[in-house]
């Protein structure tokens, strides 16, 4: 497999609410009929990110990386790596991915840093059945005509939250959650 990223599932989910109750009330004002409360919390909509079977990863220079413009997604397509180190062959889009959230994180114990995704339950779902029925096989994360990671499946990765992790550099891994977020 060329490239050292990989994928991990990450148990459980990370979204949690915090409720604070608020014990002390303002005796003097009289109470409002017309205040409806509202949500502080931006929703983050992201363009959703296409899942493509890889069927050959070939080394490759960026001399080698010019390659055309993406395809529709219901064709196969030729995309390079952030690097332009690989180039991969790959089918249609298998599945898209709503994507709630990315950032980049450092791992424990490690110069390297990985990114984690956040998505929807229907996509965690959808990806969960996709890579339960792909075991063996490799999959790419494509962003803009690039290769932002393309892991092999191992085992099932259920859950709403995906791990993309290995060798990666801090200016790396804020490459690959700037393209999520600026490409929505």
């Amino acid at each position: 497999m060329l490239g050292s990223l990989g994928i991990l599932a990450m148990v459980g989910t990370t979204l949690g609410a915090v409720v604070m109750p608020f014990l002390a009330k303002d005796s003097g004002a009289p109470p409002s009929r017309s205040a409806t409360p509202t949500s502080t919390t931006p929703v983050i909509v992201m363009k959703p990110l296409a899942v493509r079977p890889v069927f050959q990863a070939l080394v490759s220079t960026p001399e080698e990386c010019q390659l055309p413009p993406p395809p529709p997604p219901d064709q196969p397509q030729q995309a390079c790596d952030l690097d332009r180190a690989a180039r991969y062959d790959m089918g249609p889009v298998a599945l898209e991915l709503n994507l709630t959230g990315a950032k980049a994180v450092k791992l424990p114990m490690s110069e390297f840093y990985s990114v984690q995704l956040a998505m929807d339950p229907g996509s965690g779902a959808a990806f969960g059945g996709y890579t339960a029925a792909n075991i063996g096989k490799q999959l790419a994360f494509v962003r803009d005509g690039m290769v932002l990671a393309a892991p092999a499946i191992d085992q099932p990765i259920e859950g709403q939250s995906l791990q993309l992790s290995g060798n990666m550099s801090q200016e790396t891994a804020q490459t690959i959650v700037r393209m999520l977020l600026d490409g929505s």
